[in-house]
């Protein structure tokens, strides 16, 4: 299980909203919000008191429940009315293991006691003083509960998972919530203007706001979106089909393709622990020398294998293999991962230059390993949080303070690919050599 504590959260925002009034005067123009979109609440619809603590999107306390639905007839629907897998990293299967486990709960739920949440609906029906229960889609596709063609709350899948509707929020567009915040809270009025989950903010931050364009955040896993336009995609084999954002000046949502690699800053944080020797973040794989392959998954593999296993496999090493060369080989191995990702939603299409943001994009080895993987050139946003750039520009064009798209963000630098393509070639045959051994030994 992987939990927060709701009113620890909400007490830090209020504190950070706080210090920002102070700031400014109270001259607030307006509010915006981007939150883990799988993570949610329940709460109390009379008092607002925390009901549930909140349930992680790294939960996977419904991974047993998720494969008993996957053998009902219906379970087809949610990959074909959602765009995603039945998994228990979405909030649906969480929310009904909860419900199921705590029979009081259940009652209260159904009695329409309680509401439920993501975190910017928890967020933001508290900074509305209890007035605004509300979400967006970019958040609310992620709960397994909407269809992705209507954006609306679906009433198939909710039979599916046993969620009463009493207990669901009103879906807005990600730049009209339909809220403002109580000056008795906060101190001022003014209105909530945009809601969105963190790699939609991310995405819109990098100012990739036309179809083709893609971004990359690396932090603890590894996320790449694709902006994909107004047309609902069909997502390839093992590629999540989500939404971006629902603008009012747009003819519908803007949709986008996610791949994600479950081991990045994770993967190698834990490598000095088990041997491997600690190196500097400006190391790169030499690919002129002998190395092993690493296939580092403490997660498991995200896209496209989605292999759940926790495991970590070293292939091709000999007497002469030092701890460097294997925590080099691990870090091509987790680049070798995001490549794998950029390559399932055919990343390089797109242009010939990817944007990359997110804590360990300061990771030069990192990044060098990636272009040269992909063949890409990465561009390293001079402000990694990417996330906050997207919603604050998001605001701003809501409440009026400029119009046109977001204003591109400044690279702090470049990194091209070192590798021809045979080189490309030979580095990436051996990488799925090794994973086939992985993958079928980890079984």
């Amino acid at each position: 299980m992987v939990e927060h504590d709701p009113d620890e959260l909400l007490g830090g925002v209020l504190d950070a909203v706080a210090e920002v009034v102070d700031a400014v005067n109270s001259r607030v123009a307006g509010i915006g919000i981007a939150n883990q979109t799988e993570s949610f609440v329940l709460w109390e619809r009379g008092g607002g008191r925390a009901a549930s603590p909140v349930v992680s999107w790294q939960d996977q306390r419904a991974a047993d429940l998720c494969a008993a639905i996957g053998e009902r007839p219906e379970a087809a629907a949610v990959a074909t009315t959602t765009g995603l897998s039945l998994d228990s990293t979405f909030s649906a299967p969480k929310l009904a293991w909860l419900l199921e486990s705590d029979a009081a709960l259940r009652a209260r739920a159904e009695a329409g006691d309680l509401l439920f949440g993501d975190i910017g609906s928890w967020l933001t029906w508290h900074l509305s003083g209890g007035v605004a229960h509300v979400t967006e889609p970019s958040n609310a596709c992620r709960s397994l509960l909407v269809d992705l063609e209507t954006l609306r709350w679906d009433a198939a899948l909710l039979d599916l998972f046993d969620v009463p509707a009493a207990l669901l929020p009103e879906i807005r567009p990600s730049d009209d919530p339909g809220a403002r915040s109580s000056g008795a809270l906060v101190g001022f009025e003014a209105p909530v203007a945009a809601l969105l989950g963190d790699q939609p903010a991310a995405l819109y931050g990098h100012g990739c706001t036309a179809p083709r364009m893609a971004a990359l955040t690396l932090g603890t896993g590894a996320f790449v979106w694709l902006n994909v336009g107004w047309r609902r995609p069909e997502p390839p084999p093992g590629v999540l089909a989500t939404v971006a954002w629902d603008l009012r000046a747009t003819a519908g949502a803007t949709y986008a393709l996610e791949a994600f690699c479950s081991n990045a800053g994770n993967a190698l944080g834990m490598l000095p622990a088990l041997g491997f020797a600690a190196i500097g973040a400006g190391e790169a794989p030499d690919w002129s020398r002998p190395h092993p392959v690493v296939v580092p998954s403490p997660a498991g593999l995200g896209t496209p294998h989605w292999h759940a296993v926790d495991r970590i496999s070293v292939l091709g090493a000999d007497s002469s293999t030092t701890a460097v060369d294997l925590a080099l080989a691990g870090v091509a191995g987790v680049a070798h991962q995001i490549v794998d990702a950029l390559e399932s939603v055919d990343a390089r299409s797109s242009a010939d230059a990817l944007r990359v943001g997110g804590g360990l994009s300061a990771h030069e080895g990192l990044v060098q390993a990636v272009a040269d993987l992909s063949g890409l050139t990465l561009e390293i946003a001079a402000e990694p949080e990417a996330s906050a750039r997207g919603i604050a520009a998001l605001v701003a064009a809501a409440v009026g303070a400029f119009e046109g798209d977001v204003v591109v963000p400044p690279i702090a630098r470049r990194v091209a690919p070192r590798l021809d393509d045979n080189g490309r070639a030979r580095e990436r045959g051996r990488w799925m050599d090794a994973l086939e051994v992985h993958m079928r030994s980890g079984a």
